[in-house]
């Protein structure tokens, strides 16, 4: 191992910072999902406008995951966090300045990217500095990053809404990203400074082989067959919460506030999701492709409920979406933490976590202006319907992946 992993210590340092730092990054993303509902509510905007100014960040965010990627397994994934902490820090500032839709497309994009710059340098430094049960705790431990960025958003976002403006959110956001990235450089800077640098997995074997092309990679893990599903989970857990606190309002003619009050369910039982993939996982005995089978499967139960959704309370409601975007916040942690890691031994681990990251936030893109837009024009019920379609897909896709990725993971 390198210097850095020969230092527990220092392993732990790093890898909680990790935690922090991308635990508040969703803080400052979501922070607009939970806020759109009061700003369409006193009209300032359209839920097609605000689904423009959503897709904007995702396209922006899933294109930087593919460039940062990339970046991540050559250069220092030190620098490349906190440069994106600082820029998402000042873009949620200048959200509270931004006085039309085009600046708040242009504001929010950059955040995009900004963010962009964190999740692959941490699967990076993960990967690389972490073996069998470290990695382990590790991987399920990331997992807990989103449900608790997402609650902390949405649980202040709904004080805030009731004591003042939605643009205090963004302060906020802007105040502890700022504060993230300043830890972050006293801290994790420091490692990079004094020259100890992450030795990649694939050149810490004795005798490691040349690095493999991605096309390689790719067609041997069957990776293919893992980007309509990645997509597809995507477009269903960011879909879903993005929307539902103003679904639920305009559904059951609630105030935004309660509605977003409603909404914290959400990310408290996502945790769940990703809790119980990682005791499958680490029973050994179910590869993440069949996994994510069992995980599509299940959110068919919730969405065919759904399906008579004004039949239910709020409450109801809400509990069938948090089963939906539990098993979405599951296949998540497969996609984005479990099969990325797998890659650290062909030198790939950043790449590929990058490049699953743009497919997943593409779908994240669509989604968020496209259901949307879905709702302007058809109203909340067929958008129920394009859901439940969507995770069948998924789930063909993820039956057709098992045989090729347990080939690819008996190689390794």
């Amino acid at each position: 191992m390198g210097q850095l992993a020969s230092n527990s210590k220092q392993i732990n340092r790093v890898y909680w910072l990790c935690w922090v730092v991308y635990c508040c990054s969703y803080f400052g993303r979501y922070n607009f999902s939970a806020a759109i509902a009061d700003i369409v509510n006193q009209g300032l905007y359209t839920k097609t406008q605000m689904g423009v100014v959503g897709t904007v960040f995702f396209v922006v965010y899933g294109s930087g995951q593919l460039i940062n990627g990339v970046l991540g397994d050559r250069f220092s994934p030190y620098k490349m966090i906190f440069f994106g902490t600082f820029v998402s820090s000042l873009a949620n500032l200048s959200m509270c300045f931004a006085s039309n839709l085009t600046w708040l497309c242009i504001v929010w994009g950059v955040n995009g990217f900004a963010q962009s710059m964190l999740w692959a340098p941490i699967i990076f430094i993960v990967s690389n500095t972490m073996q069998g049960e470290p990695l382990k705790k590790a991987e399920a431990g990331l997992a807990a990053t989103m449900p608790a960025g997402t609650l902390s958003a949405y649980a202040v976002t709904t004080l805030v809404i009731r004591a003042g403006s939605w643009k205090t959110v963004f302060i906020i956001a802007s105040a502890v990203l700022m504060l993230i990235s300043l830890i972050w450089g006293v801290n994790a800077l420091c490692l990079d400074q004094e020259n100890r640098r992450i030795v990649p997995l694939h050149r810490q074997q004795e005798s490691s082989a040349p690095k493999k092309s991605f096309f390689k990679v790719a067609a041997a893990s069957g990776f293919a067959f893992m980007l309509l599903p990645v997509m597809l989970h995507a477009m269903l857990k960011d879909g879903v919460m993005t929307w539902v606190p103003t679904m639920i309002m305009e559904l059951f003619q609630v105030t935004p506030s309660f509605s977003t009050m409603l909404t914290i369910v959400l990310p408290v039982l996502n945790f769940f999701g990703a809790v119980v993939v990682t005791i499958i996982y680490n029973r050994g005995k179910l590869s993440e492709a069949r996994i994510a089978c069992i995980f599509f499967a299940f959110s068919l139960l919730p969405l065919t409920a759904l399906l008579f959704i004004r039949h239910y309370t709020p409450l109801v409601s809400v509990l069938f979406l948090s089963m939906i975007t539990s098993a979405m916040c599951g296949i998540n942690h497969i996609f984005l933490t479990l099969i990325p890691v797998c890659f650290a031994k062909e030198g790939r681990a950043a790449t590929m976590a990058g490049v699953i990251d743009c497919v997943a936030y593409a779908g994240s893109a669509i989604s968020t202006y496209g259901f949307g837009k879905i709702a302007d024009s058809f109203g909340w019920s067929k958008i129920i319907v394009f859901w439940l379609g969507f995770a069948a897909v998924g789930l063909l896709f993820c039956l057709l992946l098992i045989r090729k990725w347990e080939n690819y993971r008996k190689t390794g």
